[in-house]
């Protein structure tokens, strides 16, 4: 089966004559984006950082804080950090304000990747959880998404949900890194 599939893939990308081309496979619920393209752009593109992809197949996910794709590159250390909310050193919420716990959501983000080597630019996903969502909601968070990453965000989930772990808790981000072996 993976022949033909390889097989299938390789046609697709000879068609395109060197476009990238984006596939979406579904399955279980659980959507996973492939990006396919010709060995001379694979062999091109090959460097030392993270690839963020936003088809032109697809709209600009930038302009609402996110790319549809990470490629993470070989010889990269993976780290993933769990949800970071908007809590002081004791673990207690900052305040019961919405933007002022996402504020310092945030800055324990970049704590976190501080604290593992890694820099904004390494992060290749992050999952966003928001309690009583609403698109008011996205005016402080787009400004603190282009704090961190200015017009070159991550690939992103926002998930509206009713609660969080804790009570008065209204904002949750995690993050999944690539950090080179070496830096330039």
């Amino acid at each position: 089966m993976t022949r033909r599939i390889t097989s299938a893939v390789n046609s697709l990308v000879t068609n395109l004559s060197r476009r990238n081309a984006l596939l979406w496979l579904g399955g279980s619920g659980v959507s996973t984006a492939i990006l396919v393209a010709t060995q001379k752009e694979v062999s091109a593109k090959e460097n030392k950082e993270l690839q963020l992809v936003n088809p032109p197949m697809l709209y600009d996910a930038t302009r609402n804080g996110y790319s549809h794709i990470a490629v993470a590159p070989s010889r990269t250390k993976t780290v993933y950090i769990s949800g970071q909310f908007g809590s002081d050193l004791q673990g207690n919420l900052v305040s019961d304000d919405f933007e002022k716990q996402l504020v310092q959501a945030f800055k324990n983000l970049r704590f976190a990747l501080e604290a593992v080597g890694a820099q904004p630019k390494d992060v290749a996903k992050t999952t966003i959880l928001i309690v009583d969502y609403n698109q008011n909601k996205l005016i402080p968070l787009g400004r603190e998404i282009r704090n961190l990453w200015g017009y070159k965000p991550p690939a992103n989930t926002l998930i509206p949900v009713p609660r969080l772990a804790l009570d008065g808790m209204l904002f949750e981000i995690d993050a999944y890194a690539a950090i080179p072996e070496k830096r330039d």
